[in-house]
């Protein structure tokens, strides 16, 4: 599910892994689709969408990771 320790320690903590607008409690600040955000703030947080990895560079959003798809 992740594409790396790192992300996968963070996970839950300052990242999450969510289905796009499914119990996002918060503000989205960014239209990236993916399913991979950064939290920040407390009781109602703000969620920013990651397009890659900063830990692997891997593609993470779905429409980086097809068109990457598309090309092999």
């Amino acid at each position: 599910m992740y594409c790396c320790d790192v992300l996968a320690d963070l996970a839950g903590r300052d990242i999450i892994h969510i289905a796009p607008l499914s119990s996002l409690t918060g503000r989205i600040l960014t239209e990236i689709d993916t399913e991979y955000f950064f939290v920040f703030g407390d009781g109602r947080p703000s969620y920013v969408g990651i397009n890659y990895c900063p830990f692997c560079g891997r593609a993470l959003s779905r429409q980086l990771w097809n068109m990457e798809k598309k090309k092999q």
